[in-house]
């Protein structure tokens, strides 16, 4: 059995002789094997072929640079290659069998090729039940993209499976993903979710390659805590307050917490099913209204927030004066006689309009209603602008879209608005511009203005539009050629550049009717042609595209003769044609006949001689 390398043009003079001696021949075959049949990149592999051909010529191709050891034997070849380093790992092997009338028959494997990266996006630390989740999960590259299978599963059981159709590029690293959407619930809570990538093997035989696995927390907060109902207490009178917290998940884990003007106070908290109850037993002091604070959450959870209720309740005993504003006490004094209290207040803008009650309560010592009487006053404040926040119709600006700008101050008194650019006032609280232009970028400023003062915000508008003013710039053996249609020689080195305007910047791609053989595009602007060829005669199309529109150029590109063909050409017409056509005319000259008109009067004393000099009419000659 013969091994050897065939180059791909001797397999192609080859072939069709083959052909034809045997296409009606039926007989060997050939088989092709890979250990292991998924290999991880920059792992070993062993390649194994097999035929029935009792005197084969083998023929295997690897791409340039993938060198093998190899071991032979009747019938069978195995290569080992101690490191796989390419994506695209395709295995062909060729049989040429000499007693099947030297029949071709061919087997080919493209071999898959991964690696183990598997990421898991973290989910949040717990998750509240009841609302939905999404656990993401981004697979390790693999070659062909369509032999990766990602699956989610809830301990064992397989919830959501995910694969491409697609084999995609071997050049391009696609990540396959696999998001799983779910509405969390107690079932959940301590449940390991776990992604597992695997290799399709073909004949429903799949190759596990990486997992990674992720452990939930959930809970259910809905209510805040509620304080049962308290009516007033004497000073210094011990009172027991109950604090609970309805439809909670784990119960188990919510710390439910008293407090008083800032200190905890002590508290023994009891679970019952979903529901957490703490009590505290509190003497209050002083008289007056006395707030008490129930705060709820999960110590072991800090990413959820707590949630409290409150309550004021009323220690009797004298004469409370209290200053508050909409939600706050402010001042709050008490006294057995009259009583004057005082709160200073530094003018802000954001006290413009708030609104101040005077409370007087009188306590009294027996467990009666208090008298209660209220007088409201509201605060202005004068102040310059100090906010003008500025709002957009449309987020982008989008050459041939229309945009309006809107700019509203905050002052006392209100202030007055405009729009200016470029030193032009352009109009007041809203402008707006039908249809933007590249002459609408620049940076627009709103001026707020009153009394107090004044304040400017600009706002810098960026014009986004489809490609424009697209040319083909064409450079032969690193000289630049203009115009179309361009002329080059074969072996000619043809390098086109591709440039557009646009915003954001235009990608580029190429039409060729070469179908790209033997054409370079790297970098997508750039179409380099390292050697003209026939094929390479045709046009040439560049399309610029962006998100907003496309463009096109055309560039005419024609392939003549080379420097080889041209002197090859003129050897011949030195060496075939030209004696030819010198002894042609001289045969044409010497052996002149035909019928002749000689003028009158003319003497000719020796015809043979003097033939060239005879002057004649209406010849038919031979010779023409």
């Amino acid at each position: 059995m013969d091994f050897r390398l065939i180059s791909p043009v001797a397999c192609i003079c080859l072939f069709p002789l083959l052909f034809i001696v045997t296409a009606n021949v039926a007989g060997f075959e050939v088989s092709l094997d890979t250990n292991p049949p998924a290999v991880e990149f920059g792992d070993s592999l062993e390649v194994i072929c097999r035929t029935t051909c009792p005197d084969p010529t083998v023929t295997v191709e690897y791409k340039p640079g993938i060198h093998s050891n190899r071991t032979n034997g009747t019938g069978w070849f195995t290569d080992y290659i101690p490191s796989v380093q390419e994506w695209d790992f395709t295995v062909p092997c060729s049989v040429i069998c000499k007693s099947d009338h030297f029949k071709l028959k061919e087997a080919k494997k493209v071999v898959t090729v991964y690696n183990r990266e598997l990421n898991i996006t973290s989910p949040p630390e717990v998750l509240e039940i009841n609302k939905t989740y999404s656990l993401e999960c981004t697979g390790p590259r693999v070659y062909p993209n369509n032999k990766l299978i990602l699956t989610w599963l809830r301990g064992s059981e397989i919830v959501q499976s995910n694969s491409t159709g697609e084999p995609g590029s071997p050049d391009e690293d696609n990540r396959l993903q696999n998001v799983f959407s779910f509405t969390a619930s107690t079932s959940d809570d301590r449940q390991e979710y776990t992604c597992l990538a695997e290799v399709d093997l073909g004949s429903n035989t799949t190759k596990p390659i990486a997992n990674s696995s992720v452990t939930l927390q959930t809970y259910y907060f809905p209510d805040p805590p509620r304080i049962l109902d308290q009516g007033p207490i004497e000073v210094k009178q011990e009172v027991t307050l109950t604090c609970e917290v309805p439809n909670v998940y784990p119960a188990e884990k919510m710390r439910v917490r008293w407090s008083q003007q800032g200190g905890e106070l002590n508290s023994v908290t009891t679970t019952n099913s979903n529901t957490v109850q703490a009590t505290t037993v509190w003497v209050p002091q002083e008289i007056g209204l006395m707030e008490v604070v129930c705060t709820a959450d999960f110590e072991e959870y800090p990413s959820v927030p707590a949630k409290n209720d409150s309550v004021y309740i009323a220690v009797y005993g004298e004469l409370e004066l209290r200053l508050k504003n909409r939600t706050d006490i402010l001042v709050n004094e008490s006294s057995n006689t009259g009583l004057t209290i005082y709160h200073p207040v530094d003018a802000q803008a954001k006290l413009d309009g708030q609104q101040y009650i005077c409370e007087a309560e009188l306590k009294l010592h027996s467990k009666t209603t208090p008298i209660v009487k209220q007088q409201n006053a509201t605060l202005r404040v004068l102040y310059a602008p100090i906010e003008a926040p500025v709002s957009k119709e449309q987020e982008d600006w989008i050459e041939g879209k229309s945009q309006t700008l809107t700019c509203h101050a905050e002052g006392n008194p209100a202030p007055r608005v405009s729009w200016s650019k470029d030193g032009k006032i352009l109009s007041r609280e809203k402008l707006h511009i039908p249809s933007v232009q590249l002459g609408h970028g620049g940076q627009y400023i709103c001026t707020a203005i009153n009394k107090y003062g004044s304040i400017n915000v600009s706002l810098n508008a960026i014009i986004l539009y489809k490609p424009r003013n697209t040319t083909i710039t064409m450079s032969v053996n690193n000289k630049t050629v203009s115009g179309s249609p361009v002329s080059v020689s074969k072996g000619d080195e043809v390098i086109m550049t591709c440039d557009s305007n646009a915003n954001p910047s235009a990608t580029f791609e190429w039409e060729d009717p070469s179908n790209a053989n033997n054409v370079e595009t790297d970098p997508p602007e750039v179409l380099r042609i390292p050697h003209a060829t026939s094929e390479h005669h045709g046009i040439y199309k560049c399309t610029a595209t962006n998100r907003y529109g496309t463009e096109e150029r055309d560039m005419d590109l024609r392939v003549g003769a080379g420097i080889v063909e041209a002197v090859i050409g003129i050897l011949v017409f030195i060496v075939v044609v030209l004696p030819v056509a010198l002894l042609l005319y001289w045969y044409c000259t010497v052996h002149k006949s035909g019928r002749y008109v000689v003028q009158n009067n003319l003497l000719i004393s020796d015809g043979i001689e003097l033939a060239e000099n005879v002057p004649l009419n209406n010849v038919s000659n031979n010779c023409e």
